[in-house]
């Protein structure tokens, strides 16, 4: 049975994931240019004179760290980011896909949608929107490529205000971070009765925030 990370948890995965890996690939990479330049010594070429190490030089290597330092970081970060999505997806979203039976009670702005001037919100895509269900639940309608998800304003369609279907999500409530399930497909149509089509001027254009 699957048991979804709680929110310290899952944070401490991903900072793991995007930010420990890069840094401790990082720090490998600057300890191994630092161990090169140190036994491979400056030496002023002036005969009879005793040996050195310029000052100018010290600055130089030093630099020449920084710089393997940020860009071994940088690098491992870009290529790591992939990698972390496609880990998380196998580990924890597939693992936790489910089906559910709801009755749909609304659609409202997604948590965490930002008001622009005059307290009000432009709602142009159907994943700006979440669905709400009679027992309280609530789930996002995000595309996702991993999963081949694309057809949020399908998904939009069909799940109609007072309707009950069965649908097929994955993830989990996360109210650290205001993450709700996401919904990948509607599996079954349960009843529509006295249903109506989602009216698109209710949910869509510029929306006033309360």
């Amino acid at each position: 049975m699957f048991i979804a990370p709680n929110w310290l948890e899952g944070l401490l995965i991903q900072a793991g994931i995007y930010i420990g890996i890069p840094l401790l690939i990082a720090v490998i990479l600057g300890l191994v240019k630092w161990k090169k330049l140190k036994d491979k010594p400056h030496q002023k070429a002036y005969p009879g004179e005793p040996y050195y190490e310029e000052p100018y030089y010290n600055e130089s290597k030093k630099l020449s760290i920084a710089i393997t330092f940020a860009l071994a970081f940088m690098v491992s970060a870009i290529v790591m980011y992939p990698l972390g999505c496609v880990y998380w997806w196998s580990a924890y979203e597939v693992p936790s896909v489910q089906e559910k039976i709801i009755t749909v009670q609304g659609w409202e702005p997604k948590a965490g949608m930002v008001s622009g001037d005059y307290s009000g919100m432009v709602i142009s895509n159907a994943d700006q929107l979440m669905l709400v269900a009679k027992d309280g639940e609530g789930f996002f309608n995000n595309e996702n490529f991993l999963f081949q998800k694309f057809n949020t304003r399908d998904i939009f369609n069909q799940l109609k205000v007072g309707g009950t279907y069965k649908i097929k999500y994955y993830g989990w409530r996360n109210g650290y971070n205001s993450g709700f399930p996401n919904i990948l497909s509607v599996e079954q149509v349960i009843n529509e009765t006295n249903t109506t089509s989602n009216d698109y001027n209710k949910y869509f254009g510029t929306k006033f925030a309360y």
